[in-house]
């Protein structure tokens, strides 16, 4: 124990690992400014057993508790004794009041029981400590850092013990908190935040109304948001990275994608939310699925959810060290990551050399010597295509049929065929195609193709596709997005590289046509 005055206001010093109730009877606690205790956490550095080390977080939480009650401040850090190998809190308490004495005396109670205290009295508060830890997850604490750690040993090392010795407890605590099984759980700082925040020890899900600086100031963290840039993810050769104008850094989409699933969790809070969805899988970041994308777009705008393609918002900090995405409901702190050193941009700068290199040959003629579409008649033009559709995958070559000769009374209709539904339980859907043969070298644009929409409605089309042996205009793709999107119909559209990308793949259609 170590008693001070200074200029004229008192400060004490007490280890309440050595104390006991008789030393402290000999303590004048009156007219304290300042209150600096010791609390022990004596499994910390002496075990590997999880369970024991969140007793010790869970008695010294109930006690600094307790003793912040008898104080009109308090604050706490953990302190490393190197020389004793163990962990222990330091508590400040200011200015305390008269009920400290008690709380004292139930904490070294509590710290320091031996067979000649009180036992009656120590059985009070080991019910009480009981009491404490049951009512954990909603306690009002003024110290939620020793709670955080708690929970941090009780979900990422604890649980792992309890999932084999006592799975019903297990279970039931997964079942009312499903995040943990995920390595997050609701910090005790949320109350101090205003809103339910979660963490984990690859990051933190954060409601997108509060404030990045008010969060890393609570949180103790050195980030500030004037630091951060915006960042730009991107996968190449099955690895995801985030760039930004100085720098390219690790992006961890597990980490990501476990933060989104806790998130959806998070919402069962969420009094707004009709429908909870525990994957909320309509909101998959950083994918994009052409069905999911035609859905959204019938959906009305009172229930569509972000757009396919909009990217969610991406920040990094200029150190490389953190990347955050913000969804629009919630920010998603991801500390797992670091930029990348020379050797590891070298090799990120092969992928994307090869990637473009491919994207090139994509965008240019196929692998195989270009067709002399010109020798072909309109008739060979729509057979051609036929042959194509007949053999395509996603088609049902049973239901194929090609609609009279060319240029005859078709309607604006050469081919009628019905998809094969990929699930059990899905109707087949209509597709129609139309065949432009172009010969003069230029492109196909919107003004070739008249009444596409009225001609999908008078068929019940729930699919259009144009086949053109020249290169499709960017007016035309535009003109069609507009057609059909309006009347939710599915586009599959095959230009000259498409089909020759076809023809390529089919060496026997190709040798029919071509000599």
């Amino acid at each position: 124990m170590l008693a001070s005055i200074s200029e004229g206001s008192r400060k004490l010093e007490l280890d309440l690992s050595e104390e006991t109730i008789d030393s402290l009877n000999e303590v004048d606690l009156r007219d304290l400014n300042e209150l600096i205790l010791y609390l022990p956490l004596p499994s910390i550095g002496r075990t590997n057993m999880h369970i024991d080390i969140c007793s010790d977080y869970i008695d010294a939480s109930w006690a600094a508790e307790r003793l912040a009650a008898a104080s009109d401040t308090a604050t706490v850090t953990e302190d490393y004794v190197r020389e004793w190998h163990q962990s222990r809190l330091i508590l400040t308490l200011n200015k305390p009041s008269p009920e400290i004495r008690k709380a004292l005396e139930d904490s070294i109670l509590l710290f320091h029981f031996s067979d000649e205290e009180d036992q009656k009295r120590y059985q009070e508060i080991r019910d009480a400590v009981f009491a404490y830890e049951v009512e954990i997850d909603d306690y009002p604490a003024k110290l939620p850092e020793i709670i955080d750690d708690y929970f941090a040993n009780l979900v990422n090392g604890a649980y792992h013990q309890l999932r084999a010795d006592d799975p019903d407890y297990y279970d039931k605590q997964i079942a009312e908190h499903p995040e943990r099984q995920l390595g997050y759980y609701k910090s005790a700082l949320s109350r101090r935040l205003g809103a339910s925040c979660y963490t984990s020890p690859d990051g933190w899900v954060v409601p997108a109304s509060i404030s990045l600086d008010r969060f890393f100031e609570a949180t103790g963290q050195k980030y500030r948001s004037s630091e951060l840039v915006v960042g730009t993810i991107f996968m190449v050769a099955g690895a995801s990275y985030v760039r930004t104008t100085d720098l390219i850094s690790h992006f961890s989409m597990r980490h990501y994608f476990k933060s989104r699933i806790c998130a959806s969790f998070a919402q069962r809070e969420d009094e707004d939310v009709w429908q909870w969805d525990p994957f909320d899988w309509r909101e998959a970041s950083f994918t994009y699925s052409p069905h999911d994308a035609r859905l959204s777009s019938f959906s009305s705008s009172t229930v569509q959810h972000r757009q396919p393609g909009q990217a969610p918002g991406c920040l990094v900090h200029e150190s490389g060290s953190l990347v955050i995405v913000n969804d629009g409901k919630f920010q998603h702190l991801l500390y797992d990551t670091e930029p990348l050193n020379h050797v590891a941009l070298k090799k990120v700068q092969g992928e994307v050399s090869a990637l473009m290199l491919s994207m090139a040959s994509f965008l240019g003629p196929s692998s195989s010597t270009s067709c002399d579409w010109s020798n072909l008649s309109d008739e060979d033009f729509e057979e051609l295509c036929y042959d194509v559709i007949y053999h395509h995958p996603k088609f049902d070559a049973d239901t194929i049929r090609k609609l009279g000769k060319s240029r005859s009374r078709d309607g604006g209709r050469d081919i009628e065929v019905y998809d094969l539904p990929v699930g059990r339980g899905t109707a087949p859907r209509k597709w129609i195609f139309q065949c432009k043969l172009v010969k003069d070298g230029s492109s196909l644009s919107g003004r070739r193709l008249q009444d596409v929409g009225d001609m999908l409605e008078m068929y019940r089309a729930e699919g259009f596709g144009v086949m053109a042996s020249a290169l499709i205009d960017a007016t035309l793709y535009d003109k069609l997005d507009a057609v059909c999107g309006n009347r939710k119909i599915a586009q599959l559209h095959f230009s000259r590289l498409e089909l020759e990308r076809a023809l390529d793949r089919l060496p026997k259609v190709r040798a029919r046509y071509f000599k």
